[in-house]
Parts: structure tokens; sequence; C-alpha cells
């Protein structure tokens, strides 16, 4: 990825100091804090992807055939399907670390780390337990997450402040719209985002052993142009779902670190918006490119299918993209499947509790633009 893609990032900056949004604690937590660990995140990392190309040199060489993406609205069962698929032996993922630090460098050290660290009673596996434990406890139920746990492929493109998770950290980012869709940048910018792209997947997939990668996005909408141009036998599984419920659910999750940062906006209408776009955006764009990929590269599947079969879901998917289903992975997606009909949520999401209606919702949805005209003939030709 660009080391900073300065356009995007100034913009998000510069409302930082406005009326509506200055407030102490956001500067402070926003603007000092976690932009500046972005940032020499992202100036550690280029150290030693750098050092790739010494010490790995062959890894740019590395095909990367067919990798599997898991698409769908937020919140919409992306993350289950990936816990039951990632448990196939046949596929590489992002853990949340190898995201932060994709790096072949940095993965060889980590390993050597760890072996060090079990023989001396794993000080340092207590510790990120530790680490977890503080920063992902309040998603706890909602979405479980930790440095170990298998992720999306986001940060790759947090860390050039190039994505939609950013919302996390600017609840404003509805005014810089154009992060929603950087299938739109610039041409020599876009060149280059998707040449680093695939150079940050085959990074990964040369580290694991040329396994096939897996990875699930929940709001990678407006770059699945980008996806196809590094990887253009990549293959897709879209789950449908009601983007309604996805927009209350979303809301919920993306707004809480908020409640920390920027308090005096949290659960207000106009910042919630960029939540909404967020999903919005991707929910059209997934959409709108669905019919780019080849019949036997892309299959659909329904949330409410998932969640009902998930093991007659994963069979499908397997049987449509003949990929070999082994007897041992067969053996976990029955026990997988079996523990997940026996889930129940306790979390139920309303957009009223954020001072919307469903008709303001649905209406907002039904906005579209001129380039989006078609998009509900399209979808109602998948469903």
């Amino acid at each position: 990825m660009y080391f900073l893609y300065w356009p995007i990032f100034l913009k998000l900056m510069a409302r930082m100091f406005t009326p509506r949004y200055f407030r102490p604690k956001f500067v402070i937590i926003v603007g000092l804090i976690i932009i500046p660990a972005i940032l020499l995140l992202r100036l550690i990392v280029s150290f030693f992807q750098a050092l790739d190309y010494i010490l790995f040199p062959g890894f740019w060489r590395q095909e990367v055939k067919q990798p599997v993406f898991i698409l769908s609205n937020p919140r919409s069962g992306s993350t289950f399907l990936h816990r039951m698929l990632e448990k196939d032996e046949q596929f590489t993922y992002f853990s949340l670390w190898q995201s932060l630090f994709n790096s072949i460098t940095i993965y060889k050290l980590v390993c050597s780390i760890s072996w060090a660290d079990k023989n001396i009673g794993s000080p340092i596996g207590r510790l990120v337990d530790t680490i977890d434990c503080h920063f992902f406890k309040g998603w706890d139920g909602l979405h479980k997450a930790g440095l170990r746990y298998s992720e999306e492929d986001e940060f790759l493109f947090v860390s050039s402040f190039l994505a939609p998770g950013l919302v996390l950290f600017f609840p404003y980012l509805h005014e810089v719209p154009e992060i929603f869709s950087i299938d739109k940048l610039p041409e020599k910018a876009r060149k280059r985002v998707v040449r680093n792209f695939r150079l940050s997947i085959q990074r990964h997939v040369y580290a694991s052993g040329g396994q096939t990668f897996l990875a699930k996005n929940a709001v990678a909408g407006g770059r699945l142009g980008i996806y196809q141009e590094a990887f253009p036998d990549m293959r897709t599984i879209y789950i449908h779902s009601d983007i309604l419920k996805s927009i209350a659910s979303s809301l919920s999750v993306f707004s809480k670190p908020w409640s920390l940062h920027s308090p005096a906006c949290f659960q207000r209408k106009y910042e919630s918006m960029s939540v909404i776009e967020m999903v919005r955006t991707n929910y059209q764009g997934i959409i709108s490119h669905r019919y780019n990929f080849a019949p036997e590269n892309a299959v659909d599947i329904q949330y409410d299918n998932l969640v009902a079969e998930p093991e007659a879901t994963v069979k499908s998917i397997y049987q449509h993209f003949s990929m070999p289903l082994s007897d041992v992975y067969q053996t976990s997606l029955i026990k997988d499947s079996t523990a997940a009909k026996s889930y129940k949520s306790n979390h139920v999401y309303a957009v009223e509790d954020y001072g919307f209606t469903t008709e303001e919702i649905s209406q907002y949805i039904a906005n579209q633009s001129a380039e989006d005209q078609l998009f509900d003939e399209k979808y109602h030709m998948l469903e």
C-alpha cells in the first residue's frame, strides 16, 4: 500500500479541528495517540517488508491461485463462515497480528520468539492474552477478536488511510466519501494499491507454504475491482442478508469506540451516517461488481440458510467450486455445525436506538446515484 495516501489523510485530519468536531479528548486520543501509532507501525512494517526482498527474494514470484474471498454486509455471518472454513488445512488466512505485521521477516521472527517463549513458561503468550482481554473486551459477544484470532484484510488498507474501517476512529467518515470506493482513485494511485495488495497476499501465501488464501471482508464492496485486478481468478462467496438488520448491528459495533474518544457525538444521528454510508456503499458495491466474476468463480448463499444449516451450506460452496472436502475437515464441520445450531444470540439491535426510523433508513438506501440505477435489477436477479 501507500505509506500514506495524503489526499484522504489530510481531509480526515482537517475535519478533526473544525468547530463541529474539535474536542481535546478526541484530538489527544485519535490525533496524538492512535494516528501516530498507526504511522509508526506502518514505518516499522515497511522496513521489514524491504528486508523481505533481501531475505526472501522469491516471494514476489509466489503464485496465488484462486484465492477465496467471503463478502457480506457487516455483521452478516462472514466471520462465522470464515472460522468454519479456516479449519480446513488447504487454506491459509490472516490472523489479526499478521494483517498488522504483513512481512515474512516478521512472521519468521514471531515464530522463533513463540518457540522460545513456550520453552520458558509462555510469559509473552500471557502478555498477549492480557492485551487481548483489555483491548477487545468491549466486543465480547459481538465479534470475538484478538491478535491471534483470524481477521479481515482491512488493516492492510487502514494503515494507508484507505479503508472504511477507519470509521472506528473518525465518526465523520461520510464527509470523505471517496474512502468508501477506492476503486475510483486516480489510475496511478489505483495501480499502486493493486500492486501492493498483491504483494501483501503473496507474502502471506509464501510464508504459509503455498496454501489457498482465504479472506473475508464486510466493507470491501468499494474495492472489489482492485481485488479482481490483483487476482483475476479470485473466487467469491457472497452472503445475502437483511441490510436493515446489518445497519442496526453495525451501529452498535462500529460506534463503540466513539464512546471513548468522541462521547460528544456518541449515538447522534449525523455522525451515525458514517456507519450507514459504509454499509450502504459496501452493499451496493458488491452487487454492482457481482457480474464481473465468472459464474464458476462466484457463489451466493443466504444468511438464514447459513445459520440454520451451516454444514449443508458449506458443502454447497465446496461443490460449486469443485474443492476437495477431506474426511478430517468434514468431522470438524459437523462439530462446528452442531455447536452453531445450539447458539442463541442475546443481542437485539434496532436503528431506533440511534434516532432513526426504519422508513428513514430504507429511503436513504433507495436514493441512488446515476451510476447505481441498475442496482435493484441486479439484486433481484441474484435472489
